[in-house]
């Protein structure tokens, strides 16, 4: 006979002896190839996921950093040429257009967008800027003025705040300019895509070269980078003038609500 305190000695024994034996066959974990692959697998997912943390943020500045230093920019421009023109209006002596200094300044109501326009059109010109074509940069040496015979030809980078939305425009959208003295509104006529090579679009008169030199239309350019965030084409919108309008008559209807003392009232909630 088996008592019951030797079966549940015996039971005892079995679990305790079972106990150990599980934990006598455990032991340090050996990396195996497999192991290491899913390390690596892992670690350049980590190296991936950081690179395209700091492209957003790369994208993220391109789009808002850059345009903040835009409109900085042109904050410092516009002051500037209000004070050019209250010279001009007064007949102080005038010295010749500097390059990246305001010429005039641009409305495009369509894009909800204006700009002051500098003079000249290399890569420091127009940097926060759009920048008009001078004399040096168009055939026969003779760049239209507002509003005047020729073509007044503008270039602005493919950035955020520029000319971004360019290819958004169509025929019979307005530009304005704006100088000294008048408002002057064209349409839009005609939009191109060409290479960089064909600077004839730029010429007084791009449609009918053999008026290059006695131009007879009022014509804006507008010319930029094609596609976006590339540099191997341009875009190019032309446009012809509908309308002089002297500013004592105010601003055209079109841009009414683009005047620097309506924008301000808006912005402060007026």
């Amino acid at each position: 006979m088996v008592y019951t305190s030797e079966r549940r000695s015996h039971r005892g024994g079995r679990r305790r002896g079972g106990g150990r034996g599980r934990r006598g066959r455990s032991g340090p974990h050996r990396r195996t190839g497999g192991d290491v692959a899913r390390g690596v697998v892992r670690g350049f997912g980590e190296l991936l996921f950081t690179a395209g943390v700091l492209m957003l943020f790369f994208a993220v500045y391109e789009i808002y950093g850059k345009q903040m230093e835009t409109d900085r920019e042109q904050d410092q421009l516009a002051q500037g040429l209000e004070e050019q023109w209250e010279a001009q209006a007064a007949q102080r002596p005038d010295s010749e257009p500097l390059p990246g200094a305001a010429n005039s300044r641009m409305y495009i109501p369509d894009l909800d967008l204006d700009w002051v326009v500098v003079n000249g059109v290399t890569q420091e010109d127009i940097r926060y800027s759009p920048g008009h074509y001078g004399d040096d940069d168009v055939s026969g040496g003779d760049a239209a003025d507002p509003g005047g015979l020729g073509n007044y030809a503008v270039a602005g980078h493919r950035t955020p705040g520029i000319f971004w939305d360019l290819d958004l425009l169509e025929n019979g959208d307005v530009i304005v300019l704006e100088d000294r003295e008048n408002f002057y509104t064209y349409e839009v006529v005609d939009e191109v895509t060409v290479t960089p090579d064909q600077v004839e679009v730029v010429d007084p008169d791009p449609f009918d070269p053999e008026n290059n030199d006695d131009p007879q239309r009022r014509l804006l350019t507008l010319t930029t980078c094609a596609p976006k965030l590339n540099n191997t084409h341009r875009l190019i919108i032309h446009a012809e003038l509908t309308e002089t309008r002297p500013k004592e008559e105010g601003m055209p209807d079109v841009i009414a609500d683009m005047a620097p003392e309506t924008q301000a009232a808006a912005g402060q909630g007026v």
